[in-house]
């Protein structure tokens, strides 16, 4: 089995709350993880369900809410910063690398859906990291995000318009947010209806959010020019470690467009898992499937 303890670690000045798994066994230091997850997550989503699975086996796993996000400090809140999550996991690695558990040459950077690109810019960032793991990547890819747009100028007017969002925060503090799981989904931010029915299990916890986590059923709208203007091609092409990239065929990017990514990477051992026919959600929280991510991350 394994132990859990409640930890804090500072990133940029801000505290973060986040949940340590510790496997039970001997002295000897353990491999780590280090999990991220889906766009506006907490660290009682889809991370825990990896965390739990990892220490099981006798790894070290750590997760934790982002800046802005959760139980952890930091302002604007709902922010969802591909900067801000990149920091956080450096400084996550700064704590779990000061443990007496965890061997220092053995860290692996983790990321679920969205946290994908987070993670794999984090992990091409820093070399602590020695590999690489990106389940069920919902990824942003500039040339993708041009064709869905309908090409460069009208992809350009997109950002210019996500930026005015920005400017208006910047100016005189006017934070606005999306509602991501409204009545309809016409109204949401999820215009999916995978993730829209999912969330929509999360809008109102009750008392179960003591052990639901504190997730916010909004984000802020100066997320937006962020996603819209990162590109994880360039995170991948950077990406020297030892890579492991599951999908699946019905998972939030086509099958065929996370090949083309693979095929960037330039590291040595990179390798893609179709798992099958899974939907995305499957990937947070359905326990074959993750059973199925976390025995080819482990073996």
């Amino acid at each position: 089995m394994y132990s859990v303890e409640d930890v804090s670690f500072s990133s940029s000045g801000d505290q973060i709350a986040g949940r340590l798994f510790i496997p039970e066994r001997p002295a000897a230091q353990a491999a780590a993880f280090i999990a991220i997850g889906p766009v506006s997550f907490v660290k009682e989503q889809s991370p825990v369900q990896y965390a739990t699975r990892l220490a099981r086996a006798g790894h070290v796993a750590l997760i934790f809410d982002p800046r802005g996000f959760g139980a952890s400090e930091g302002e604007p809140r709902l922010y969802d910063s591909p900067e801000r999550k990149t920091q956080d996991v450096q400084a996550a690695a700064d704590f779990l690398l000061g443990r007496p558990e965890v061997e220092a040459t053995r860290l692996t950077g983790l990321g679920i859906c969205m946290g994908c690109n987070w993670m794999a810019q984090a992990v091409a960032d820093d070399p602590r990291f020695r590999r690489a793991v990106l389940v069920a990547g919902a990824y942003s890819i500039r040339t993708r995000r041009i064709e869905q747009a309908g090409g460069e100028e009208a992809f350009a007017e997109q950002l210019a318009g996500a930026r005015t969002a920005v400017e208006r925060y910047e100016q005189d503090g006017t934070l606005d947010h999306h509602t991501m799981v409204a009545e309809t989904m016409e109204q949401s931010y999820f215009s999916w209806a995978v993730p829209y029915h999912w969330y929509g299990m999360w809008t109102d916890p009750g008392p179960l959010a003591t052990y639901k986590g504190t997730w916010a059923n909004r984000l802020a709208t100066i997320s937006d020019h962020d996603h819209y203007a990162f590109d994880v091609a360039q995170a991948f092409a950077r990406l020297t470690v030892p890579t492991l990239v599951i999908n699946s065929t019905k998972s939030a990017t086509p099958l065929p467009v996370v090949r083309d990514l693979v095929e960037l990477l330039p590291g040595p051992d990179a390798r893609l898992i179709d798992t099958g026919d899974q939907i995305q959600v499957q990937f947070y929280d359905d326990p074959i499937t993750i059973d199925l991510a976390v025995d080819a991350i482990i073996n």
